[in-house]
């Protein structure tokens, strides 16, 4: 069984009074972690060493190159280390091993390229007032970042934000969930290797309830950078508003993938699977909304289904799974709990919707694809994110159509659009109403471009030149010289 600690100043600092969650394992039901729960205390010990670091420390001030070297010693150090990473990432996430190992590999890739970005920080020079005064533009770091991080993708979601705002020159606290702390503090450990400043990057493990609460009201935190659901977003920005503290927010959504009788059926099948499946449905862009032209809708469906007939659910140690366990009980019941309502609501039921049981699935959180047709706009399946295997399989006849129905909701993270005709694909990323659009793929990231999303989705971005920008402030500066230049 592991032991998390909370990392401050550079250290490892077990929980005060000895409070720990222990972790069970979704797969099997074994005790496989016990994490610290922090206190306010601990939340403040790290924002006092997060505050030192920044006010008085050397990596403010490093050039920008300097800054960037220490973040690819990081890479090379996860990469190292990326099979006991990957292994402790899957087993406490619920996720195949194959799984745990690419989504590391893409947090790699997230911090070569802020690295890439470190040395390209610039500001502007303004000579338009007279031969005898100059405007300059500085692009300088925030300050501290809270950075507050969900159970789904605990490396991934860190690797968004942590090496974005180490570039631009901040210091950073972390909360990562309590269920999923191993990976942060293993990389919190290994950026100490890499040569990063103490107390440039600490963690406290703890519930929102308690870290969170304290993270977002404390007066030495500049910006806090969240992910996770909708519901704690809006309470999240409501206490900012409070002190008009800065925040950006990755919050949930309910994408749309849209198949087109022109596209590549065989493509667009495994895409719409892969959409609705992936991480076990647990995943803020799925393509839990699949929409199909009227055209083509039977064979489809009839391959659709058999593609979920085929797939493998399995745990961490089951090289051959594609799909794992969800995150705990709770969450099980609650995805049930859709499940159920689609039923009583009318919706018709294609596959899956019952927990798997016996054999290596009694002792764990197994769901199978589920797919619901029937559904109507005004069902709960079709309004609210199930965050669980679960897909509303509906037709359309017209592209006007497809629009309207994948626009008919409060958020705007991510849709999906499957056809072979280019003039039909860009007037759909034109009218489709989210931050992330794929075109004959579907969840297919690379860091150079900005991820956020729209509407009740959250505000900001994540990636790209964008997501160093959200780490850094603009200030201005009028010279007014003795002899003109």
């Amino acid at each position: 069984m592991n032991l998390h600690d909370h990392w401050i100043d550079g250290v490892s600092v077990a929980p005060a009074d000895g409070a720990r969650l222990e972790r069970v394992s979704p797969a099997d039901g074994r005790v496989i972690a016990a994490a610290a729960l922090g206190t306010a205390g601990d939340l403040d010990a790290a924002v006092v060493a997060a505050r030192r670091a920044f006010d008085t420390g050397p990596w403010t001030t490093l050039p920008g190159s300097q800054r960037g070297e220490v973040l690819l010693r990081l890479a090379a150090l996860i990469e190292e280390n990326l099979e006991a990473l990957a292994f402790l990432e899957a087993e406490e996430a619920g996720k195949p091993l194959a799984v745990g190992r690419s989504e590391l590999q893409f947090g790699i890739e997230l911090i070569r390229y802020a690295a890439s970005l470190a040395s390209g920080l610039s500001g502007r020079l303004l000579s338009e007032s007279g031969p005898e005064a100059m405007g300059l533009v500085l692009q300088q770091p925030l300050g501290v970042i809270g950075v507050i991080c969900p159970w789904n993708y605990p490396a991934v979601c860190l690797l968004q934000k942590l090496p974005f705002a180490l570039a631009a020159g901040c210091a950073v606290v972390a909360k990562p969930s309590e269920l999923t702390a191993g990976t942060t503090v293993q990389i919190a450990r290994l950026a100490r290797e890499a040569g990063l400043p103490d107390g440039q990057f600490n963690v406290v493990i703890g519930t929102g309830e308690v870290v969170g609460e304290a993270m977002t009201a404390h007066p030495g935190i500049d910006k806090i950078s969240f992910t996770g659901s909708g519901r704690i977003g809006r309470r999240i920005a409501a206490k900012c508003g409070e002190s008009l503290k800065r925040y950006s927010l990755e919050l949930g959504g309910k994408g749309a993938n849209i198949i087109f009788a022109d596209a590549d059926l065989d493509a667009a099948v495994e895409g719409a699977f892969q959409g609705f499946t992936i991480n076990k449905g647990e995943e803020c862009c799925a393509g839990s909304r699949i929409l199909v032209e009227e055209s083509i809708a039977g064979d489809f469906t009839a391959r659709l289904l058999a593609r979920c007939a085929a797939a493998r659910l399995g745990g961490v140690r089951d090289e051959e799974a594609e799909i794992g366990p969800l995150i705990h009980e709770q969450h099980l019941q609650k995805v049930l709990s859709f499940i159920e309502g689609a039923r009583a609501d009318g919706a018709r039921l294609l596959c899956g919707g019952e927990r798997l049981t016996g054999g290596d699935y009694a002792k764990g959180t197994y769901l199978p694809p589920t797919i619901f047709t029937d559904v109507r706009p005004d069902m709960t399946l079709f309004r609210e994110e199930v965050f669980g295997p679960v897909a509303a399989l509906m037709t359309f006849r017209t592209l006007d159509e497809a629009v309207q129905i994948a626009n008919d909701t409060t958020y705007g993270l991510a849709n999906g659009i499957w056809t072979g005709s280019l003039d039909k694909a860009m007037a759909m990323t034109r009218r489709l109403q989210s931050g992330m659009l794929y075109v004959n793929t579907y969840l297919e990231l690379v860091p150079q471009l900005p991820f956020g999303g729209m509407k009740s989705s959250g505000m900001g971005h994540e990636n790209g030149p964008e997501g160093l920008q959200e780490f850094l402030t603009t200030r201005s500066a009028f010279i007014r010289l003795r002899t003109a230049f």
